[in-house]
């Protein structure tokens, strides 16, 4: 006997696959094929699922939300649903439709029609019965659902699920009756995915639609029922139903490893949004990786729960204070019983993978008030594939698990978890794991720690490399802002040596002690070639395509040079050039290049020496987010990766770029901070100004001396044709 399962996702696959072993040792002889709808399928895993559809006496289509797999998969469904049972359930409507097992066929339910009388009456009440759940599930589909009557509608419908069981004792065991009652509750076992639950869902549908006469006599287990949401712990032997209940334990607890917690306090703990199907299949053991290393970073977690398609009641119930007067009096904010949200379901915050409600998540996080952080496990794609790919994620998953979170505000979109080849759950990514921890311990540090206390790292840019490009960046006058960003952080209290004005800060960092080293700016500090291979794991890569350290960009020969100055505890640097100015595309579009030692010791000097609490990139744009790797969801071989490595990065960016602002949202992790574009134009040049205009450009960037001599002479004799006295 065959069953095929097309499915997106990861939470059923270890289940499915125990309940295929467990079955057959009972001895039935079933073949489960099973197939991961979320990916994108070359023809020749195409004429394979059509192989495994012609062969199966059962197919259940479960969570296909893709129009382009949908469509394809629709004419095969067509062609043979006539001699399988076809059970689809959380899809899209098209294929809802498709649904047939035994009399029940929903493809010949009518649109709608006066009540039958008689004999008629029975058909018509299994219409009904699946007519209501499958028009819910369709809307669903289709709607966005909007504030309101619709807030909590998945897990209203998860209560309802809970009880539909019982209630389907009352249904006659007869006609296309008994086929209504068999498909609810072949959903219900699906609605609460224990891997018994699974097993039995897979047994009733082998007892009522196989033909096996062995099977006729199983007895398949009633449903058993999980708390729609609730709070989980790798540690606790159960789940907590309220957040009292989380905190006695928590308190109880015997701190398995160093740094942990027993106290729960607002301003050190982490909520975590976990799938609910990924807790209650028992495939967790990537949410367990993570959660441990959070914990180890001297954090408290508060894991809960969530219902997929909104994470609101979750967030309510548990991440925020319920006791009166919890809202603040000066704002009107909830008041949170954790310091960042932290989401793992890698979709939507309201909607799931369905849909998105992009206004109501913005109204909910803004009464919160924290940042959102949104991970992505792999579920559509291999540990393997991501890892060998240029590009990193597929687009089905840079689209739902990056983009839509994006509209919600989420940031730092870290990779960690998924499945591997011939896996059948989700594993975690160690070394991912740990990174996001220390991140987000360090996000946490800027909210805690006394301002007085954190080191910042203004960073800004020059391209191409000269003085005159010191402080460049579109649509913003760099050395005025800067100097305004240091005049607020004095007045909040950082520790911060002021200059006297934007055009001092200009001379301290352009000039001071350049010309000592031949530099386009002030040297604040040098880094020797052992501090560098100390600070920078891998320099023996950089090696191979610049040379041995230092280089010969930002170095003296002997040591890199860090350009930039001090202010008190927060430095103002220029970042390092791409190092191939006559070509930066060159390096952009490498799939083995690497940034030259220069760059890398800029921000490894910056982590390990200065020791910052936060980079602040001032303007669009820089070259960090750029540097060779994937297009997007990065792992550790990749530059930005390394480069960023567990700083925080704020970004200064023009809101008028959101196409590269979203680069380095992806690519280096940033919290972009948007800046107006000026309200004029720029009337330009005419005539012989433009022409004056152009030659010296070309002086600026010429390095040849006579063609820069005579560079020098057309100028002079333009301006003079200009009237525009030399002094």
């Amino acid at each position: 006997m065959k069953i095929t399962v097309l499915n997106v996702g990861s939470s059923v696959l270890a289940p499915l696959r125990n309940a295929e072993r467990d079955i057959n040792r009972d001895g039935i002889d079933l073949r489960l094929a099973i197939h991961n709808f979320g990916g994108v399928f070359t023809n020749d895993q195409w004429m394979q699922i059509e192989d495994d559809l012609k062969d199966s006496q059962i197919i259940f289509v479960i969570h296909v939300m893709d129009g382009e797999n949908g469509s394809r998969l629709l004419p095969l469904l067509d062609q043979y649903r006539s001699d399988a049972a076809v059970i689809v359930i959380n899809c899209m409507p098209e294929l809802m439709r498709r649904t047939r097992i035994g009399k029940l066929d929903l493809a010949k339910l009518p649109a709608g029609r006066k009540r039958a009388k008689g004999k008629a009456e029975e058909a018509e009440d299994a219409d009904g019965l699946i007519k209501s759940l499958s028009g819910w599930i369709g809307r669903q589909a289709r709607n966005n659902g909007k504030n309101g009557a619709r807030q909590h509608g998945r897990a209203d419908y998860l209560k309802w699920a809970e009880r539909l069981p019982s209630l389907l004792r009352f249904v006659p065991n007869a006609g296309r009756l008994r086929d209504a009652k068999n498909y609810l509750l072949i959903v219900s076992y699906f609605l609460q995915p224990t891997p018994r639950n699974i097993k039995s869902m897979i047994l009733l549908a082998i007892r009522s639609y196989s033909g096996n006469d062995r099977a006729r006599t199983i007895e398949v287990a009633a449903p058993e029922s999980m708390p729609a949401v609730a709070i989980y712990h790798p540690e606790a032997t159960m789940l907590f139903e309220t957040f009292e209940a989380y905190r006695e334990w928590h308190a109880q607890r015997n701190p398995q490893r160093e740094g942990q917690v027993r106290e729960l306090h607002p301003s050190s703990t982490v909520g975590l949004l976990l799938m609910r199907p990924q807790i209650v299949s028992n495939s967790h053991k990537h949410y367990d990786a993570l959660i441990r290393a959070i914990e180890a970073e001297g954090l408290g977690v508060i894991p809960a729960i969530s219902t997929l398609m909104d994470n609101r009641l979750a967030c309510e119930k548990f991440f925020v204070r319920q006791e009166p007067g919890a809202r603040s009096q000066e704002s009107g904010k909830k008041q949170p019983r954790i310091s960042q949200i932290v989401s793992l379901t890698g979709f939507s915050f309201v909607g799931g993978p369905a849909m998105n409600d992009s206004e109501a998540a913005a109204e909910f996080l803004c009464e919160m008030n924290i940042p959102y952080r949104s991970l992505i496990s792999l579920d559509t794609q291999t540990i393997e594939n991501w890892r060998d790919s240029f590009t990193g994620l597929n687009p089905v998953q840079t689209g739902m698990q990056i983009a839509i979170p994006e509209i919600d505000g989420a940031t730092e979109p870290y990779v960690f978890g998924g499945i591997s080849e011939g896996g059948v759950e989700p594993a975690p990514l160690a070394d991912r794991c740990q990174r996001i921890a220390r991140r987000v311990q360090r996000w946490n540090r800027l909210q805690t720690a006394s301002r007085a206390e954190l080191r910042l790292a203004l960073v800004i840019y020059c391209f191409p490399p000269n003085k005159g490009n010191i402080g460049t960046a579109a649509d913003l006058d760099v050395f005025a802002s800067v100097f305004d960003t240091l005049r607020q952080l004095a007045a909040e209290g950082y520790d911060v040596e002021l200059p006297p004005s934007a055009d001092d800060l200009r001379e301290r960092l352009l000039n001071g002690n350049s010309g000592e080293y031949g530099a386009t700016a002030n040297i604040a500090d040098r880094m020797s070639g052992a501090e560098y291979r100390a600070h920078c794991p891998f320099f023996g890569e950089i090696e191979k395509e610049w040379g041995a350290a230092p280089g010969k960009i930002n170095s003296d020969g002997e040591s890199l040079l860090v350009q930039g100055v001090y202010l008190g505890k927060v430095f103002v640097g220029v970042q390092p050039t791409f190092g191939y100015e006559d070509d930066p595309m060159r390096l952009l579009m490498s799939r083995g290049g690497t940034p030259h030692h220069g760059f890398a010791g800029f921000y490894a000097y910056l982590e390990k020496i200065f020791k910052a609490d936060a980079v602040i990139h001032v303007g669009t744009h820089g070259a960090m987010e750029f540097m060779p790797g994937k297009q997007v969801g990065l792992s550790g071989e990749c530059w930005p990766d390394r480069l960023i490595g567990e700083l925080p990065n704020l970004y200064i960016y023009s809101v008028n770029n959101p196409s590269e602002g979203t680069i380095a949202k992806r690519r280096s992790y940033a919290e972009l901070i948007s800046y107006l574009t000026p309200p004029i134009e720029n009337a330009g040049l005419y005539k012989g100004l433009a022409t004056l205009k152009d030659l010296i450009s070309s002086y600026r960037h010429t390095t040849a001396e006579d063609e820069r001599a005579e560079l020098f002479k057309m100028i002079e004799e333009t301006m003079k044709a200009l009237n525009l006295a030399v002094r």
